[in-house]
């Protein structure tokens, strides 16, 4: 009985941290007994984006070794970290916050509690400070290069796929295309080119010429220096020469444009509006450079043509002899191998600048890497594809 008074006595008696509650509301026949805990948090994290590009990651909840960490993925260079009722944490968060910002260029951790700033810098130094692994040997290399040229080949036919269905399908009237960017691309690809073409050609015959007549001069055969001027430039220097520029000009431009197009999100946004990038962005851009190149071509071999009779008839021929030669040499034939180089070295340049700025990496490094990489692939393919039109030609004898 002294005990059951004591009791009585006491209304509440609690002790905390995983402890037994006794409530004792009257002269009790029995005594309720209820398990209190502490119930932890979940570990939890989230991203905003902000208007000015700014991606905010928001940490809270308890932390500890034993819980499954959330997953998070964001896009862009500049993140700030905040923690929103934050509770207890080990090592995990830190290690957590390293992972996910290790390749950041622009990390922002002030909003975060002191001890946690300290602990995540640690990390970074600890791991900066760690024996780096033993270079790959040549294998290994050699390796990684297939694997990755692999699927860049890969990535490479497939586009080529995309642009031939979808200049298939614009034939047949079923394509989404974007045609104002086709009569602004004529005009930047074709009238806007004009003067550097014109400049380019002019030298380029003017050197051959120059060359040739030293040569034919000492066997006595200066008239046929127009000959070779008018044949190089109508089957081989003209077209190839604006081809190369239309990659300087056109490939890195496309490059550029695309890639940017995939830095700000504008190609998921057609995408997610159900219309395919390649075809709304790329089909209008091939086509106006496939069919400007062959006009910037013949262009360019007239210039040439004319820069070769300059330093001829400043030399041992007349002006009539220079014509002359050259309306003998130059045949239909040779007019038609230039155009079909042309259109060849167009569609080329065109679909280079495309294609890499289709897959540019979604950063500023990657867009300038995209419009570097479309000139080089373009002047490339170009070469190579005239070394084959060269051995096609000679074996049908065309």
């Amino acid at each position: 009985m002294d005990r059951m008074n004591q009791m009585r006595s006491k209304a509440v008696s609690v002790k905390r941290h995983n402890a037994f509650l006794l409530v004792n509301y009257s002269p009790p026949k029995y005594l309720t007994v209820r398990m209190s805990h502490n119930s932890a948090r979940a570990p939890t994290a989230r991203t905003e984006v902000l208007s000015d590009g700014l991606t905010l990651v928001v940490v809270s909840g308890d932390w500890t070794i034993q819980d499954t960490l959330p997953r998070i993925s964001f896009k862009g260079d500049k993140v700030k970290v905040q923690a929103e009722a934050l509770g207890a944490f080990d090592s995990s968060l830190p290690a957590w916050l390293y992972v996910h910002l290790k390749n950041v260029r622009q990390c922002d951790l002030s909003a975060l509690p002191p001890r946690l700033q300290s602990l995540v810098e640690m990390a970074e130094k600890a791991t900066l400070s760690s024996d780096r692994p033993d270079p790959p040997g040549f294998f290994e290399n050699f390796g990684s290069w297939g694997v990755e040229s692999t699927h860049s080949w890969g990535r490479a036919f497939d586009h080529i796929g995309q642009t031939a269905v979808g200049f298939a399908r614009a034939c047949i009237g079923r394509a989404r295309v974007n045609w104002s960017d086709f009569t602004l691309q004529l005009q930047t690809a074709g009238v806007d080119a004009l003067p550097i073409v014109a400049l380019l050609g002019f030298l380029t015959g003017l050197i051959m010429a120059y060359v040739g007549l030293i040569q034919l001069r000492q066997l006595g055969a200066s008239v046929y220096v127009a000959n070779l001027v008018s044949l190089a430039m109508t089957r081989e220097m003209g077209a190839l020469m604006t081809g190369v520029i239309a990659c300087g000009r056109m490939s890195t431009s496309f490059a550029s444009q695309l890639g940017s197009m995939n830095v700000s999100q504008e190609t998921d946004a057609l995408r997610s509006l159900g219309i395919n990038p390649v075809e709304y962005l790329a089909v209008p851009r091939i086509l106006a450079v496939t069919l400007m190149v062959p006009l910037l071509a013949i262009f360019a071999t007239f210039v040439g043509i004319f820069g070769g009779m300059i330093v001829a008839c400043a030399g041992d021929l007349s002006i009539e002899q220079y014509l002359t030669q050259a309306i003998v040499a130059i045949k239909f034939k040779s007019f038609l191998v230039g155009f079909i180089k042309s259109i060849a070295f167009g569609f080329i340049a065109a679909w280079a600048g495309c294609y890499r700025g289709s897959v540019a990496q979604r950063s500023a490094l990657g867009v300038g890497d995209a419009a570097t990489s479309a000139a080089v692939l373009g002047i490339t393919l170009i070469v190579i594809a005239d070394a084959l039109f060269a051995v096609i030609f000679n074996l049908y004898d065309f």
